[in-house]
Parts: C-alpha cells; structure tokens; sequence
C-alpha cells in the first residue's frame, strides 16, 4: 500500500482530484433528475419499468458525457 500511495502522489496532482469532487455533485445531481423523471412515467406494469430503467441509464450516461465535455472545457479556459 506505501508504495502505491508513493506513486499515485507523483501520478496524480492535487489539482485533479479537486477537480473531480468539484465535478462529482453536479453529476449526480443530474442523474437524480433524469433517475426521477423516467421514474415518474412508469406505468403498471414490469415492461414499463424495464424501458424506463434503460432509457434512464442511457439519458444519464449521454448527459454526463456531455458534462464531462464542459467541466473539461471550463477548466481549461480557466487554466485549472
């Protein structure tokens, strides 16, 4: 475990983790809402929970994407 913890210090800069427990709310923030939209529309029965189960995970995994992109962006136009 030392030496683990030895060269992900010299991998890794403070800085990156920061800027992913800056990221990480707004992500799952994100997938709470879309996670409670796709749940509200739900019907009766197990298909229609299975399409909006599959249609959540896949709204969810384009969004997050997608504010990956402009994390990225914003933390380079700030020099972060």
């Amino acid at each position: 475990p030392a030496a683990f913890i030895d060269r992900l210090r010299v991998a890794i800069d403070l800085s990156t983790i920061f800027a992913g427990l800056i990221k990480a709310p707004f992500m799952a923030l994100i997938i709470g809402i879309i996670a409670s939209v796709e749940g509200m529309k739900v019907g009766g029965s197990a298909e229609s929970l299975g399409l909006h189960v599959t249609a959540s995970v896949v709204k969810s995994i384009f969004i997050v994407i997608i504010l990956d992109g402009l994390f990225a962006m914003f933390y380079a136009a700030i020099g972060f």
